[in-house]
This record gives C-alpha cells, structure tokens and sequence, in this order.
C-alpha cells in the first residue's frame, strides 16, 4: 500500500489524476494493486506454511475449530462495518461536492483500513483468549 500510495501522490503531482481519464487511470492501478495483493498473499500464506511444518512437523493445515471460526467471524464483521462507514461517508462527501477522483482513492484505502482493522481485531481476540 505503500508503494501504491507513493505512485498515486506521483500521478496527483504530475496533474494525470485531474483530466477525464482520470477514472480510467485510478482503476487501472486499483486493479494491479488487488493482483499484486493476491499474489504476495498467495506466496506469503505458502512460505509461512512451510515454515510452520518445518518447525512444528505438523503435516495437518486446517486444523480450525468453532473458537476460531468465531473469531473469524466477528473479524469479518468488524472490517464490513468498518469499509460501510468509510462508504457512506465518500457517498456523503460525494453528494457534497467532493471530486470523484477522491472518493475512488478512498474507497481503495477504505478496504486497506477495513482488512487492517479486520486483522487488529482477530489478533486481538486471538490474544484475550476469546
């Protein structure tokens, strides 16, 4: 999100988010973000999947039970109601006059904060013993 982030204040900078195409340019990059972001999560769940095996020997992987599909649950819950309220509000910054572009560039940081918040929030389940 970093890099993303840094490559969209460049394109800001350089007036590319101001014309007409400029919906166009924003999807494009949101649309490399997401491949880009299945692919390392993809690469990252294997290395930490073998790495687990290695150091606990363990060769079963889904070994969820109803605490942790709990605790899934309530994280997903938490990142919905989290991206909704993000959503209503661009809506209402919308309405009122706010750039498109702007509200585009939102909703993508909306779901980063959402999976974060999702993620913070299972963790932290995880830790209190839930």
């Amino acid at each position: 999100m970093a890099v993303y982030s840094v490559h969209m204040h460049g394109q800001f900078q350089a007036g590319l988010l101001d014309g007409p195409d400029a919906g166009i340019q924003i999807g494009w990059r949101a649309i490399k973000l997401i491949g880009g972001s299945i692919i390392v999560t993809i690469i990252v769940s294997i290395l930490v999947s073998l790495e687990n095996a290695i150091i606990t020997r363990e060769t079963e992987f889904d070994t969820a039970d109803e605490r942790d599909k709990l605790i899934d649950l309530i994280g997903m819950k938490v990142g919905f109601i989290t991206f909704s309220i993000f959503f209503v509000g661009g809506m209402i910054w919308l309405a009122l006059g706010a750039p498109m572009q702007f509200i585009l560039l939102g909703f993508i940081y909306a779901m980063f904060i959402a999976s974060f918040i999702e993620g913070a929030t299972r963790l932290v389940l995880y830790r209190q013993g839930f």
